[in-house]
């Protein structure tokens, strides 16, 4: 069974692999901004495929904020 993400907690791991506090982070920041590269966006999207599969990579490589990246991560848990 899987458990649903929330954007809290998006938001924290985000912040936690960007290095910075979760009130740091706003919906419409750029992450790329914080220094978000592929590789930690990979790992962490790893890491979260565990609690909702089927998330499309190359989505949330066309993206750049968390608005977005929840988006993309809340209609896929939604299909679930």
């Amino acid at each position: 069974m899987t458990q649903n993400l929330t954007k809290t907690q998006i938001r924290a791991d985000l912040a936690n692999a960007l290095k910075i506090s979760p009130s740091e982070l706003a919906d419409d920041d750029s992450l790329l901004d914080f220094g978000l590269d592929s590789m930690r966006a990979l790992g962490l999207l790893m890491k979260w495929e565990e609690a909702v599969p089927g998330l499309d990579y190359s989505r949330f490589m066309e993206t750049e904020t968390l608005a977005e990246w929840w988006g993309i991560i809340d209609a896929t848990q939604s299909r679930s």
